[in-house]
């Protein structure tokens, strides 16, 4: 009986210590209470904006409260999934640019973000500064090639700085099975205003992305997985969120849903 009793006690210890660390939201439209936003940021009609028609302009749109990314009394990370549909449109006459970034910040604002090629992300004085703690995941419509850009419609992933770990081509893939070739890659334009989802996984210290348009299912085969250690990167709490910037070129970037769990 006593051991039962303990068994009891541990298990809603345990349930309670995970309740109270789990974050899981799941926005199928966006109010002001919901996000933090700054900068061009707006919400209308349950679409957020990150930018408006206007040149150099950066938007910034955090959820309201900080994620935990440890577990607790630990060094090791939570791992978190996250899911959203966007979309990436060019105003009349103009060419597209910038792009926006899923983030993780420490802290709100866009005090130390630049816009045009910094994405609203980092700036010119902090970009590969170790102190930033700040990681994304880009989905860039303009090849900046101080930054290695590889081309000018492509997902990366970004640690403290512009210059992306990873990068592949926007796309994905068809088909399903043990080995590469039974897929077949089908590239996405990113800056057609059609609407994408993309699917962002962290699990055991790895970093899956995933990308398809709308009505597609999510596709068996990530477009990057990597290897991605973020011990040192993350502090204990953390800001997340999206970020998106224009420069001379303008362009529109709404982001449709959002869902996040760790």
């Amino acid at each position: 009986m006593e051991s039962l009793r303990l068994l009891v006690l541990f298990l809603t210890t345990l349930f309670l210590l995970q309740s109270s660390f789990a974050v899981d939201f799941s926005f199928t439209g966006f109010n002001s209470s919901d996000i933090l936003l700054y900068g061009n940021a707006t919400t209308d009609s349950g679409v957020l904006s990150l930018t408006t028609n206007t040149t150099f302009s950066i938007g910034r749109a955090l959820y309201n409260a900080k994620v935990p990314t440890r577990y607790p009394d630990s060094i090791n990370l939570l791992p978190f999934t996250t899911s959203f549909t966007f979309s990436i449109a060019p105003y009349k006459d103009s060419l597209p640019g910038h792009g926006f970034v899923l983030v993780f910040v420490p802290s709100p604002g866009i005090q130390s973000a630049s816009a045009s090629q910094h994405l609203g992300f980092l700036n010119n004085t902090n970009n590969g500064n170790p102190n930033n703690h700040a990681f994304g995941v880009e989905f860039d419509v303009f090849q900046d090639k101080e930054f290695g850009d590889i081309n000018d419609n492509h997902v990366g992933v970004n640690v403290n700085s512009l210059t992306s770990l990873a990068s592949y081509d926007a796309g994905y893939w068809l088909g399903e099975g043990s080995s590469i070739t039974d897929f077949s890659f089908k590239e996405i334009k990113l800056s057609s205003g059609d609407n994408y989802q993309a699917w962002i996984e962290y699990w055991n210290y790895q970093l899956s992305i995933t990308l398809a348009p709308e009505n597609v299912k999510k596709p068996e085969r990530p477009l990057i997985r990597v290897p991605l250690d973020l011990s040192q990167v993350f502090l204990d709490e953390m800001y997340v969120g999206f970020t998106a910037s224009t420069g001379q070129p303008i362009e529109d970037h709404k982001i449709l849903n959002w869902s996040f769990n760790n």
